[in-house]
């Protein structure tokens, strides 16, 4: 065995006795450290996932996205030139074709059963209950349905699921309920069939086309000018109450996490300084023993430094492990996803603790500095 070895392994041994002779110390030291990279573990876990996190969440509130015509109404044409265009931009800027929906609407007052004035879009109905997947969707008992109805239209024209007709002008189509939803605005109210007996109720195109855009309010934006540029004869808007939303809540979550992960910081930096001054002020007799020896203050104060660092390490991979499963509980009971774990925080976690032990030791180390073997060891 070199010298260097056994020089690494004595320090090592002096360490852990030093730590387990006062354990009440070392244990108090290495909670507050695990507290420290606990929280900043689960902050910046959080804090990098966060956007994505509630972008996803947002995707049940609808379209994010109109665009509509200039002019006041689309042609057969010019609808199908606007879904081209909007499928030629989804497919060929975002990656993931699956995270951007997009689904046609148009709207015309249909008379019901009674004399009754109703509202009636006419959409893509699979895509139309994709978008809007935080409204309550009930099945009826009928196994074959062709309308979504709001709950108060559906409470007038069809209380017991049946079928029932629809008419615009000399046009009329029976529809019966395919799903009944509640959507807690003017929606409840109105009826949506598909397209195909859209038309053939009204003969009308789509008038406008509803997009949702899965990403942060930076990306939404980057969409729009893309299409406002494909398509300078439509007009293109991000649906303001949702994307300063979103905006608005990851502003305020990643400032309240990032303030009370401070807060917390400072005060456990605090408590770990006084920590390490009652440990020096315990082990007064201790160090002045190794410096009537012959030990210079650098080398006490490298021992007792190194004593801070091995705590810090030890109470930050347990902090780093503990912060990572409150990250991901809180994805799980707040987004309903996990935020997964990240590896790449672990070594910032690790340093960062062994930063701010080493700063919470600068006062202790003024203390052992001012040891005088001589008048301690008399009992002064």
């Amino acid at each position: 065995m070199s010298l260097n070895q056994i020089k690494s392994e004595l320090l090592l041994r002096l360490l852990l006795k030093a730590a387990w002779v006062r354990k009440d110390r070392a244990i108090t030291a290495l909670v507050s450290v695990a507290v420290v990279a606990t929280i900043a573990t689960a902050a910046l876990t959080i804090y990098g996932d966060l956007e994505g996190k509630l972008s996803h969440a947002f995707r049940g509130f609808g379209a994010n996205v109109i665009i509509k015509p200039q002019d006041g109404s689309f042609t057969q044409d010019q609808s199908d030139r606007v879904q081209d265009q909007i499928q030629g931009q989804i497919h060929g800027q975002i990656k993931d074709k699956t995270r951007t929906k997009s689904v046609p609407l148009a709207y015309v007052i249909a008379t019901a059963p009674g004399n009754t004035r109703v509202v009636v879009g006419g959409t893509d109905l699979d895509g139309f209950q994709q978008m809007n997947s935080s409204w309550s969707f009930q099945k009826p008992n009928a196994a074959n349905g062709t309308a979504l109805l709001g709950a108060k239209a559906a409470e007038r024209l069809a209380p017991g699921g049946n079928s029932f007709e629809l008419s615009v002008g000399g046009r009329r189509i029976q529809v019966s309920p395919l799903a009944v939803f509640t959507s807690g605005s003017d929606d409840d109210s109105r009826i949506y069939l598909d397209l195909q007996d859209f038309r053939k109720l009204s003969s009308m195109a789509p008038q406008t086309w509803l997009l949702q855009i899965d990403g942060s309010s930076r990306d939404i934006q980057a969409m729009v000018a893309r299409l406002r540029t494909a398509m300078p004869d439509a007009d293109v808007q991000p649906v303001r109450q949702i994307t300063q939303a979103q905006t608005a809540v990851v502003d305020k979550t990643r400032s309240v996490v990032l303030a009370s992960s401070a807060v917390v910081v400072v005060l456990i930096m605090l408590c770990m300084a006084a920590t390490f001054t009652s440990s020096v002020l315990e082990r007064r007799r201790d160090f002045a023993v190794m410096k009537a020896l012959g030990a210079s203050n650098r080398t006490v104060n490298f021992l007792f430094a190194a004593e801070s660092a091995l705590l810090a390490l030890a109470g930050s991979t347990a902090g780093y492990v503990l912060g990572s499963g409150i990250a991901f509980w809180i994805g799980k009971a707040n987004f309903s996803a996990a935020i997964l774990p990240q590896p790449v925080l672990l070594l910032p976690v690790l340093l960062g603790s062994v930063a701010l032990a080493l700063i919470a030791s600068t006062a202790p180390l003024r203390l052992l500095q001012q040891i005088q073997p001589a008048g301690i060891l008399r009992g002064e």
